[in-house]
């Protein structure tokens, strides 16, 4: 007996061994129908659920607004792509006995090469001066005086700790998994303050732009040192992001970021220690229709129909019209502006007997100039999505565990967090940019910025 012969037996012996089954459960289902009917009971089945169809089925691919997204091929050169041949070696059915088509059918696939430590030894000759007859000795942009670890690794780990979040445990068991390189946390946490003064320049120099920056957004978080509460703050716009970690959450933190005024306009939420702070500000809108909706259900309707609905109203007036200002002439703009501005007075100075209606009434007549100023300024948004989304991932991290232990730790933590965010949001690789600024350090040169605009 062959082995397709075999193969079509044990398919019979399934089959009948399934109809044998089936017979059973039939004979089974009828002695209980019989005993239903003995007590007086009739058995009806339930209905199927009806399985959704293509039309009904809002999870089908088919129903989906907008347009798949798919990766596209990676942009190789032909010549160094590995080109792997595959053919079947038997058929489905147990036959081993195949003719080629003739047809090739070809996948892409991308993958990382195998993690290798690479071991550099520098020689260096030093030499005589002729003239003052001192010994010179040479420097290599890649060599890291008095350190067994090079620039990479270094870098490295200050990515992993400071923008992935993960502990130095977890950063030590990364770099000994993928690359095999024994570090020791001691050892981390060194690479770490070496990063930070290497970062410490270039934030500065963040400072100083976001200073002169027309629109500046503001937020901060919770944060721990060895177990205490502090508070991680975040100044950004869509080119730089510098992180600051404080025990205070008062204004003196903004007086000695910022200074006293502020030239631009400051996007913020309604906290009250950025009101210290002499500049033109822009409330986040989002803040204000967050509350008011998780207001409206918890107060009596009446409150929410004469109050809470017109004024989210007015707000959501505002941020559309802000949407369609390249559609509308100046004018009419301007026209339809005012209008906000009006409804806006008219429904603040409405009376209530809610005390939550009066809290919200209250605070928008004390913010009231910092409620629309997005409708002056084409460039000031009406929300802090982006501040938000920035210290988001600090906020992860602080969920995960990766808080820390010193003060050190958590300056080292904000600097270098600071320079990777910046160069994510200028399309720069972290470890390129590190390796440039090593470079430009070592030799006395002026610091590199990663600004798309700047190189």
């Amino acid at each position: 007996m062959d082995e397709r012969d075999l193969r079509i037996n044990q398919l019979e012996e399934r089959l009948a061994a399934l109809v044998q089954a089936l017979a059973e459960r039939d004979a089974r289902i009828a002695d209980l129908e019989q005993q239903l009917a003995r007590r007086g009971k009739v058995y009806r089945p339930k209905p199927n659920r009806q399985r959704k169809t293509a039309e009904t089925d809002r999870r089908r691919k088919s129903h989906r607004q907008h347009p798949g997204s798919f990766r596209p091929p990676p942009e190789t050169p032909e010549s160094e792509i590995q080109n792997h041949d595959v053919r079947p070696e038997r058929c489905s059915c147990g036959c081993t006995e195949l003719a080629p088509t003739g047809e090739v059918e070809e996948h892409l696939q991308v993958d990382i090469p195998e993690p290798k430590l690479e071991c550099r030894r520098f020689r260096h000759h030093p030499a005589r001066c002729k003239k003052c007859g001192a010994i010179v000795r040479g420097q290599d942009v890649r060599e890291i005086p008095n350190s067994h670890i090079g620039l990479r690794a270094r870098l490295l780990v200050g990515y992993a700790r400071a923008h992935l979040g993960i502990s130095l445990e977890k950063t030590c068991d990364l770099m000994q998994q993928l690359f095999g390189l024994n570090l020791s946390r001691a050892g981390a946490l060194g690479h770490l303050k070496w990063g930070s003064r290497l970062c410490a320049p270039v934030v500065a120099r963040f400072l100083e732009l976001l200073k002169q920056a027309p629109v500046l957004h503001a937020d901060e978080t919770g944060w721990r040192i060895n177990g205490k509460n502090v508070w991680a703050w975040c100044f950004c716009n869509p080119k730089l992001a510098v992180f600051l970690i404080d025990e205070h959450r008062s204004s003196e933190v903004l007086r000695q970021a910022l200074g006293e005024t502020f030239a631009g306009t400051l996007v913020t939420d309604f906290y009250a220690a950025y009101n210290f702070l002499k500049a033109k500000k822009q409330r986040c809108l989002t803040h204000l229709l967050r509350e008011l909706h998780e207001l409206s259900e918890q107060i009596k309707p009446i409150f929410v129909t004469n109050h809470l609905d017109p004024l989210m109203a007015i707000l959501q007036d505002a941020i559309a019209l802000a949407t369609r200002r390249a559609e509308l002439t100046p004018r009419q703009f301007k026209l339809q502006r005012n209008l906000i501005h009006v409804q806006l007075d008219r429904q603040i100075q409405c009376r209530s007997t809610c005390a939550d209606v009066r809290r919200i009434y209250q605070r928008i007549v004390r913010h009231r100039g910092e409620l629309l100023t997005f409708l002056d300024d084409p460039q000031v948004p009406a929300t802090n999505n982006l501040g938000e989304r920035d210290i988001r991932s600090v906020a992860a991290a602080r969920s995960d565990g990766g808080v820390n232990r010193t003060a050190w730790g958590a300056t080292a933590f904000a600097r270098i967090k600071s320079v990777v965010r910046t160069c994510q949001k200028n399309g720069r690789r972290f470890l390129d940019y590190g390796r440039q600024l090593f470079a430009a350090s070592l030799v006395g040169q002026p610091l590199p910025l990663p600004l798309a605009d700047t190189g």
